[in-house]
């Protein structure tokens, strides 16, 4: 008889917490709710709770772990109907059916690269980004990665997200590694920005990285043509003999050590590699043409490489 009475009133508390999730507001209104990226369901809970979108926090947990979806929520800006009913809630959060505007922004991207993609997107103008992103001197410290921007967002939004996501990565055991180089963080991002504009082949970019930490050591220019198109602001396939005069800080040809600063916002494997290097006692590499190097201890081998790299690409 108790058991009967114990499900009875379990049974009366579902049909009326049910009740109430279904029907909590009378209204028919346009409620917007932002989840933020790596929400707990505690914390979506409560979010939805403020907006009086669900009547019980603990209802809506317990749903989602039955679910199993406390991994598939999705971050963004969401609209939901007043009416909407808890599972229709949790569905379109589950689904990520937001406003959010989904944008990728590839490593190895400048500053100007970027402001021209967010302005393709409509979601600010090339110019005002570009031109905040230098006074704030962020070059190297905006985050590749994919990210879902919440309308409205201008440049100062866009900008704090990026090197929020970079401040995020760039762990304090990483600041302990450029201390240990003997280098400052903007050295090492610097350093990484190069490699990443030199490398493609993923496991070349430590020995690119030690190629160009020998030729520092030995006080050797760096000679890195990605770095003179950076300085020229142009893109091209091979640099000519006027080019590398060109008069900039920027232009490694011209000046031993590294340059001023980032000329790209590198990715994680080049940052990587730029806080590890090989240890190699290479000091040259010329491409091949299909993506990867020719390595060199000396410069007779140097020179030979090259050679053989100009027979591959008239061939």
């Amino acid at each position: 008889m108790a058991k009967k009475k114990i499900i009875l009133l379990i049974s009366v508390f579902l049909i009326t917490a049910l009740a109430l999730l279904f029907f909590y507001n009378n209204n028919n209104a346009v409620v917007e709710v932002v989840i933020p990226k790596g929400a707990s369901p505690k914390l979506i809970a409560s979010k939805l709770k403020d907006a009086k979108l669900i009547y019980s926090e603990n209802f809506f947990v317990a749903l989602i772990k039955i679910s199993k979806y406390s991994k598939k929520l999705k971050a963004g800006r969401y609209e939901f109907n007043s009416k909407d009913s808890v599972f229709k809630i949790i569905k379109k959060i589950k689904n990520g059916e937001n406003s959010n505007i989904k944008i990728t922004i590839p490593e190895g991207y400048n500053i100007k690269e970027i402001g021209l993609l967010l302005e393709e997107k409509n979601i600010c103008k090339a110019a005002d980004f570009i031109k905040l992103a230098d006074t704030k001197e962020m070059e190297g410290f905006l985050f590749p990665d994919t990210y879902f921007i919440v309308p409205p967002a201008n440049e100062f939004d866009i900008i704090n997200m990026m090197n929020g996501e970079f401040d995020k990565f760039f762990t304090q055991d990483m600041k302990n590694r450029c201390s240990q180089l003997n280098m400052s963080v903007k050295e090492i991002i610097t350093l990484a920005s190069i490699i990443e504009k030199e490398a493609i082949a993923k496991e070349e970019r430590p020995v690119i990285a030690g190629v160009f930490i020998n030729r520092l050591k030995k006080n050797m220019r760096l000679e890195s043509c990605a770095t003179v198109l950076y300085a020229m602001g142009i893109k091209k396939e091979r640099l000519s003999f006027g080019d590398l005069k060109f008069e900039s800080k920027y232009n490694t040809y011209k000046y031993k050590g590294l340059p001023p600063g980032p000329i790209c916002n590198p990715g994680k494997e080049s940052i990587k590699a730029a806080l590890y290097p090989a240890e190699t006692n290479d000091l040259f590499f010329v491409s091949k043409g299909n993506g990867t190097h020719y390595f060199s201890t000396t410069f007779n081998e140097h020179i030979k490489n090259k050679l053989a790299s100009k027979k591959k690409a008239i061939k």
